[in-house]
């Protein structure tokens, strides 16, 4: 079995990260950044950070996660994805990420937020334990100054440490 690892992106890596990106099948699942966004999570610009997931040694996909931890709200994981999808790969990825967030004794939890239509990602989401978020009154501004969730589109899930 070829094992999954995350590094940290390069510059040398746009090319593979916005193609797979741009691609019309996977367009209709996830946002769309421009060059000069993923050069600036690349950069780790307002606490972004890119990992590239690769597979075999080769370039598989990415990951990029927002430490908002100081500000009370946890790793946010702006996005994920992989070229092969239903192989374990993404999966895989996101574990190795939560071993390194929940190392770090700051790291309450680690959450996203996740269409609707996308019941391959929930699916895979809750096998890693997520589950369906809602925060209150009181704290949603700490949340939604992270990413504010189109209520009628996504929702939001969390794990907790």
């Amino acid at each position: 079995m070829k094992a999954t690892r995350l590094r940290h992106s390069q510059p040398a890596d746009l090319s593979f990260i916005t193609q797979l990106e741009r691609d019309p099948e996977n367009r209709e699942l996830i946002g769309q950044w421009s060059d000069l966004e993923h050069l600036h999570a690349i950069e780790g610009r307002d606490r972004w950070s890119h990992w590239i997931i690769e597979h075999g040694g080769r370039p598989a996909g990415y990951l990029i996660p927002r430490d908002c931890a100081a500000q009370g709200a946890g790793i946010y994981i702006k996005r994920i994805l992989v070229a092969d999808k239903e192989r374990g790969t993404g999966k895989a990825a996101i574990s190795q990420f939560l071993e390194k967030a929940f190392g770090r004794d700051d790291v309450p939890f680690v959450w996203l937020i996740v269409r609707n239509e996308n019941a391959r990602a929930q699916a895979v989401y809750r096998q890693l334990g997520f589950e369906p978020f809602e925060p209150g009154a009181a704290e949603a501004p700490r949340f939604d100054l992270v990413a504010e969730a189109p209520l009628d589109q996504c929702f939001r899930m969390l794990l907790a440490r």
